[in-house]
């Protein structure tokens, strides 16, 4: 699929969000049916869709519909990630990590925090910083008493990941990580969750969301690892 234009607006960029992140169920949407799902107007949809260098919403409908006849392997992991890496959203990444890299100029610590698995995530984020020669640590504990001392985050980054963005501990010390002069950078698996509105710069991977149960979140989390690695790597540039 091709990127998005220059101007895209919230509705639009909401709605590309949703195209890329919900292939199946667009191949059975009509125009109609997408723009009152998303609660947006028809024209509004038009505007994206022409935005993404398509003429007609059928032209969209018919590219999706080859590329999830592409199987290239029985794998849903694989198909999944085959996805992610689609130059449309990579390359949304771009004014991101130039943004990254400007805020972090003057950062002289890096803090990585995760609960669950995104805890593992989170440490391996963190060792990747400091083999890149950058200070770096990791918390995973949800009561860390990050408001016990005044102004001492500034001047340092905090990379927050959560593939929902709404897990209510990481949510209470994102507060206060940013009431403390923390400069918050989120890895999280949209783009319309809580913690991605309280960042100065917000990730998103857009992967189908797979959990089971209440509370075990099996959405993949390879694109986390490439973020981290972008990211670690950006700064040597």
């Amino acid at each position: 699929m091709m990127p998005p234009g220059p101007k895209f607006t919230p509705t639009e960029w909401k709605t590309y969000q949703f195209i890329l992140a919900n292939k199946e169920k667009i191949t059975t949407f009509s125009l109609r049916q997408l723009a009152l799902k998303l609660n947006v107007s028809p024209a509004s949809v038009v505007r994206t869709i022409k935005k993404m260098g398509y003429e007609h919403y059928q032209d969209l409908s018919d590219k999706i519909k080859s590329e999830l006849n592409i199987q290239l392997v029985d794998d849903i992991t694989f198909q999944a990630n085959y996805y992610f890496q689609q130059k449309a959203l990579i390359d949304s990444y771009l004014p991101k990590i130039k943004k990254f890299k400007q805020l972090t100029k003057k950062c002289k610590d890096f803090i990585f925090y995760g609960i669950g698995t995104s805890h593992y995530l989170a440490a391996y984020g963190a060792r990747q910083f400091v083999n890149n020669g950058k200070s770096a640590f990791v918390i995973n504990d949800p009561f860390y008493p990050i408001d016990r001392l005044e102004n001492i985050y500034h001047n340092k980054a905090v990379i927050v990941l959560s593939v929902s963005g709404e897990t209510t501990p990481t949510v209470e010390q994102v507060v206060h990580f940013r009431t403390h002069g923390a400069t918050i950078i989120s890895i999280t698996n949209n783009a319309d969750n809580s913690i991605a509105n309280l960042s100065d710069i917000n990730f998103c991977y857009l992967l189908e969301s797979k959990v089971v149960g209440e509370e075990h979140n099996l959405t993949s989390q390879i694109p986390v690892v490439y973020i981290l690695e972008r990211l670690s790597r950006s700064l040597q540039d």
